[in-house]
């Protein structure tokens, strides 16, 4: 006798849903429900069934294993290299230099890509930053973070296919990346170490963590709700040094009218100053 695939009902599926934006403020799409479905089976199965599943994931800590699980099955991240050009001039050829005046020729640069998903935008930032001049040779840390720990797992591989470098020039190809086979890439070792990775949602950050010289959130802020939104807001804003930028995505726009940081029209784009 086969045991028979457990089916995600309906109203299973908003309580698992409402767990997740409880937890993590992300609001998940109905569209998501088959997804959670395939991804959470065998767990169901196990379990006894997806409300059973249920039970026990709403007595797991939000950075479980367990629990993680259920994020990934939640949140989809899409995201490419090379994303975003006039968002990438403003944040190289503006802010960057500025912020390297401001803090001393000999001090560290401290970046913090937020949601970011398989890690293209920390190693994009890291990538741009080199053809710039401004590495090697300069003190520059870029933290990656993401809620799914199935996407930072990927983004510390740092293995991609075609997709993830469809905006990607051959030059660009050779350069950054070395061939790892079967049509993927491989970002080279010098601009790996540069960045890390850790697996946190917004609302388990410290709000007296690292303080850095630019946030960047592009078009995550959509995905959550309305107070997570503006914790989120909050905290960018207590985790910029003086003078710091956040960089959000035209998607946020309307999410962050509610940020106490200062509007400016850079040549390239518009960011949120401190």
């Amino acid at each position: 006798m086969t045991n028979r695939t457990p089916e995600l009902a309906e109203p299973v599926f908003r309580l698992l849903s409402d767990l997740v934006r409880k937890r993590t403020g992300f609001v998940v799409s109905d569209s998501h429900r088959s997804r959670m479905e395939t991804r959470l089976s065998g767990e169901a199965l196990a379990a006894g069934s997806f409300y059973q599943l249920y039970t026990q994931l709403r007595e797991e800590p939000t950075d479980s294993p367990a629990f993680g699980r259920l994020i990934d099955a939640s949140v989809n991240g899409e995201t490419y290299f090379f994303r975003d050009p006039d968002g990438l001039a403003a944040f190289s050829e503006e802010i960057v230099p500025e912020r390297i005046l401001a803090n001393g020729q000999e001090s560290e640069v401290a970046i913090w890509s937020a949601g970011c998903a398989t890690g293209e935008e920390p190693y994009t930032l890291a990538m741009i930053l080199a053809e710039r001049g401004i590495l090697p040779g300069r003190k520059v840390r870029i933290r990656g973070t993401d809620a799914s720990p199935d996407a930072i797992r990927r983004a510390r591989l740092a293995t991609y296919g075609s997709h993830a470098l469809r905006s990607t020039s051959e030059i660009r190809r050779r350069t950054h990346f070395e061939e790892a086979g079967t049509g993927r890439w491989i970002v080279k070792s010098e601009l790996r170490q540069l960045v890390v990775f850790e697996c946190l949602p917004f609302n388990l950050e410290s709000r007296s963590g690292t303080l850095m010289d630019v946030i960047i959130c592009r078009n995550v802020l959509i995905y959550l709700d309305e107070e997570a939104r503006f914790q989120a807001l909050e905290l960018f804003s207590e985790r910029l040094k003086p003078g710091g930028y956040l960089l959000l995505g035209p998607s946020d726009a309307l999410a962050a009218s509610a940020t106490p940081l200062k509007l400016v029209r850079l040549s390239h784009d518009v960011a949120y100053r401190k």
